[in-house]
């Protein structure tokens, strides 16, 4: 290779990487943490990992005795429904959750913590950093 192509290579390398450098960063994710990758990631930064835990037992009693099918479908319902809420309603209905997670007894807490692993673990090959993330 001749010194001129050299050169023009390392040019051109050097303009990419300064481009690079001043590009417009990655846009954020949407409002309140949302993803839409990864099992429950979706929620993941909208609510508490007690805030997770309650709806994953609200989940399991309102699901009982369904199809994989139709718990899918009221999975999907039930995000619809919640990011169709405006912000009051979303508070609400996170106070409600926080409210009566408080109310349960540690035992009925370790109890849906318990259950919310072995599902994770059964599902999705265990949890992420064992934060208790519900569904």
């Amino acid at each position: 290779m001749s010194l001129s192509r050299i050169a023009t290579f390392a040019l051109a390398a050097t303009i990419l990487g300064s481009a690079a450098a001043y590009a417009d960063p990655p846009a954020p994710p949407p409002q309140g943490g949302m993803m839409m990758s990864g099992h429950g990631g979706m929620m993941r930064g909208m609510f508490t990992p007690e805030e997770r835990m309650m709806m994953f037992a609200d989940g399991v009693r309102a699901t009982a005795g369904m199809t994989d099918d139709q718990k899918h479908a009221y999975r999907q319902q039930r995000r619809e429904q919640f990011m169709a809420m405006s912000e009051a309603d979303r508070a609400k209905f996170k106070a409600d959750l926080d409210k009566r997670w408080a109310a349960l007894t540690p035992q009925q807490q370790a109890d849906i913590k318990a259950k919310a692993d072995a599902f994770r673990a059964e599902h999705m090959g265990g949890g992420e950093g064992g934060d208790h993330g519900g569904q």
